[in-house]
């Protein structure tokens, strides 16, 4: 293709560098195929005063000389939500400040007259009584008068006459004090989350407007949340931020208090006892709380902020805390994926801190304060980022990912290659790199950093990696994905009791080439933003059309789902409830029922659907690192296949569900090769992935597929004695002298311990007869690999298979120089690599070259 849109904003980090470096960042930025670029204050000085506005004016002007536009992150520092301090101190009005619900118990044994509890806490001045509920021993609720006693018109007492035998007074009251980010906003009211606009939104307009929708696109929101507490990990590598804990502090406002008031009854009081314990009679009042909390976080913030931003030309884009189930649940996280991201234009994602691992799908990851769950990263994360971007109109199908950030400097190119295909093949199709970085080198901000003021000797390639991420992104965007399958979101059912999570589900069917979307229960629910359509076997969700609908197994599920279900078991759509048939409704009383519907074992899911033609593509054997993905686009279609192993091959034919071959012309986007055609044998090697554009009938017979190589070609080893010198990173371009080497092998394990940069090796080899459709093959190579031959230039690899076409070769001897580039974790410490291991370096082979007339 040989027009394409710019996909890529990454973030530059501003700290009120001089000019001159801010100047050599974007002119570097614009230089490696990136026309877009997200401005990060990190605690610039001067954020939002003279100093800012200043910078901002002089970046304005660079970025317009540069061709590049302009994003904003939207807050003083990282996390979203500070509001730039507009909260913090002493003067604040606290109808503003952040505000939990908490609960404490009072046992009284009775009969007991004249009962007093003293209301209010010495510990803590902000807190404010909210109500009591008494229950007996049994839990069971009283009925009995409770009379509050006031003092200076503040509730002091609460004064009962307690019964014969144990009474429990539960406490609700209200606090500011929470002891985790007490100075950002509350997320549940609007007058709090307004703060935020006030402080930063609205003077960027005041300074800026000028340039609102040309030269500055929109603002970046980055990991907002309720901020209710900080949240532990529990064994799970999940957080302990979920409804029914006992000692959690709960999100609150008196919009919040008011709906729940209206939702549970005048009984609200008694009811309010089942947000601290996961007891099943508690499911109502969990679900209704997060039900409202998540409603007022959407409207709250990300909804006012995308309207706000909106009706000025300016888009609203970033992305909430996903990792450890953040996604569904309280503390850093936002409660709900496709509420709190409903306000933005684009949905977004991110990865930082080694949360994917080429070859490491699922069980626990240790990084270096912690563990991560790899089965959501794998096959969870990017797909609710670009479910939410299908489903919802204002996105128009666009996914944002943060991507490369705090992996430490063991990131090369090689494994963002990696991450960029992870992404794309699931329907991402935006990205912000993270990050460049103008702080003296080394910083040990998050590394990796691209250009490092020159330090990153792999610099001069990125934009190798930035143009084949645009080229792909842009193909994969303006079109239709074929999903043919619909996973129901699990937030609900896990507020209500237990459920298992979408990624167990979506980790059988991706590993089997089968596409799917995440479909929250509201879908069903909300008319005013899902469009909903059951028939003819089909599940239509906002013209998203889906074959199959799997609910992972709970033990609860909403009214509207379940009858959204019967609807579509009568009308012919596939659905499957995975180990568990919901058997309550966390939204009325009674059980639920759904017809003849059977639990489907984990295991076999994939192979049901499979049996009904629901595979992206078929392989004739099985496949569980081949990805798939079905594009629709301009008259066309394509078929985006990647091999996500990192050491295994993949050989294999591959067909379409319908038995057809899949058949048509092969596409390589990275390394600009010529397109060749494809007739289904599909040779994937680790890293490798590629495009299928699919013929038409017509072409399937008009088409000969003679060309597509000849099986008879030879492979001669290069043998032959190799020299290798190194130039450092950071150095002035020099090679020191050239090494003997007596065989291939890791560079820094003797010859060049401690070191990276650039290593130019040498070789020769001898052809006795004329070599035709040739090509050099390298091996293992850690692990960006130039080549030249015989003095021209072939091209540069920046992971595998680091394979190079050539022209027919003479008779006679040849001369052969590979520069291979390392990574900067062999020279460079950081605190990534206490859980990180170490590559080798340079080429490891062996090196092969591939022709006729080769010698046997």
């Amino acid at each position: 293709m040989a027009a394409y849109d710019n996909h890529v904003l990454p973030f530059l980090w501003l700290k009120g560098e001089a000019h001159e470096t801010i100047t050599e960042y974007l002119e570097q930025i614009a230089g490696a195929d990136i026309r877009e670029v997200c401005l990060e204050s990190r605690t610039h000085p001067e954020f939002c005063r003279d100093g800012w506005w200043a910078d901002l004016r002089f970046i304005i002007g660079e970025c317009k000389r540069l061709g590049l536009k302009i994003w904003l992150l939207d807050d003083a520092h990282f996390p979203t939500g500070y509001a730039n301090g507009a909260l913090a101190g002493e003067d604040v009005d606290p109808a503003l400040k952040k505000t939990v619900l908490k609960h404490r118990t009072v046992t009284v044994v009775g009969p007991q007259p004249s009962t007093v509890i003293k209301l209010g806490n010495l510990m803590d001045p902000t807190e404010r009584f909210v109500g009591a509920a008494t229950f007996d021993a049994a839990g069971a609720p009283l009925d009995f008068e409770l009379s509050v006693e006031q003092a200076d018109g503040t509730p002091a007492r609460l004064r009962f006459d307690a019964p014969a035998g144990i009474t429990t007074v539960e406490l609700f009251v209200t606090s500011q004090k929470t002891g985790f980010r007490d100075e950002y906003i509350n997320m549940v009211d609007a007058d709090s989350c307004r703060a935020l606009i006030d402080a930063v939104y609205e003077p960027t307009f005041e300074h800026l407007g000028d340039e609102f929708g040309c030269t500055i696109l929109g603002f970046f929101t980055d990991e907002p949340g309720f901020m209710n507490e900080k949240g532990t990990a529990l064994d799970d590598a999940s957080t302990s931020s979920f409804i029914g804990r006992g000692d959690m502090a709960l999100p609150w406002s008196d919009e919040l208090a008011r709906r729940l008031h209206e939702a549970l009854g005048a009984s609200w009081l008694a009811e309010l006892r089942g947000l601290w314990t996961r007891d099943p009679a508690g499911a109502r009042v969990r679900h209704t709380y997060m039900d409202i909390a998540t409603q007022l976080y959407r409207s709250c913030f990300d909804e006012q902020i995308g309207d706000w931003c909106r009706e000025r030309d300016v888009m609203h884009i970033g992305h909430v805390i996903e990792d450890k189930s953040c996604h569904t649940r309280l503390g850093q996280g936002a409660g709900h994926y496709f509420r709190a991201v409903a306000g933005q234009d684009m949905a977004g994602i991110d990865v930082v801190i080694n949360q994917l691992a080429p070859g490491i799908d699922h069980g626990p990851y240790s990084y270096f304060h912690g563990a991560w769950n790899m089965e959501f990263f794998t096959y969870a994360l990017a797909k609710l980022g670009s479910s939410a971007a299908r489903l919802d109109p204002k996105k128009q199908g666009r996914c944002m990912a943060e991507v490369f950030g705090a992996f430490g400097w063991h990131e090369g190119l090689r494994e963002m290659k990696w991450i960029a295909d992870h992404m794309l093949v699931r329907g991402v199709n935006w990205f912000t790199p993270h990050a460049f970085s103008m702080a003296p080198f080394p910083d040990w901000d998050c590394p990796p950093h691209f250009y490092a003021h020159g330090n990153n000797p792999q610099w001069p390639h990125f934009g190798q990696l930035m143009s084949y991420m645009n080229r792909t992104a842009t193909l994969l965007s303006g079109g239709y994905a074929t999903r043919p399958v619909a996973i129901l979101y699990h937030a609900d059912a896990e507020w209500a009791g237990s459920a298992i999570p979408i990624e167990r589900v979506a980790a059988e069917l991706t590993r089997a080439q089968i596409d799917l979307d995440f479909v929250p229960a509201e879908a069903f629910e909300d008319e005013d933003r899902y469009e909903v359509s059951i028939a003819d076997g089909m599940l239509t969700v906002n013209d998203c059309r889906y074959q199959a609908f799997v609910m992972p197994g709970a033990s609860f599920i909403g009214s509207a789902t379940a009858q959204a279900v019967r609807r579509m078991m009568a009308a012919g759509v596939m659905v499957l409830a995975v180990d568990e048939v919901p058997s309550a409704l966390y939204d009325a009383d009674g059980a639920v029922e759904l017809g003849e519907l059977a639990a489907t074992p984990l295991a076999d899911t994939a192979g049901v659907l499979a049996s009904v033609g629901l595979q992206t593509v078929v392989t004739d054997t099985p496949q569980p690192w081949l990805r798939a993905l079905r594009y629709e686009r301009a008259d066309e279609t394509y078929v985006m296949l990647v091999n996500e192993h990192p050491r295994e091959r993949i050989d294999c034919t591959v067909a379409l569900a319908t038995g057809e071959r899949l058949c048509g012309t092969r596409l390589d986007l990275l390394n600009g090769a010529e397109p060749v055609a494809f007739d289904g044998a599909l040779e994937l090697a680790p890293f490798e992935s590629c495009f299928v554009v699919l013929k038409t009938d017509g072409e399937l017979e008009s088409r000969d597929d003679a060309d597509m190589g000849s099986s008879d070609a030879l492979a001669l080893d290069i043998n032959d004695p190799w020299t290798v010198a190194l130039s450092p990173a950071g150095g002035n371009g020099a090679f020191g002298e050239p090494q003997k080497l007596k065989h291939l092998c890791d560079l820094t394990a003797d010859l060049f311990t401690g070191t990276c940069g650039t290593y130019r090796y040498h070789a020769s080899f001898e052809l006795a007869n004329d070599c035709a459709d040739a090509a050099i093959d390298l091996g293992d190579v850690y692990e960006v690999a130039t080549l030249t031959l015989d003095g021209r230039p072939l091209g540069t690899r920046i992971c595998p298979p680091y394979r190079f076409a050539i022209d027919p070769l003479a008779a006679g001897t040849h001369e052969l120089t590979v520069d291979v580039i390392n990574t900067l974790d062999h020279a460079v410490p950081d605190i990534f690599a206490l859980t990180e291991p170490v590559a080798p370096s340079g080429i490891l082979g062996p090196v092969t070259l591939c022709g006729q007339n080769l010698p046997k």
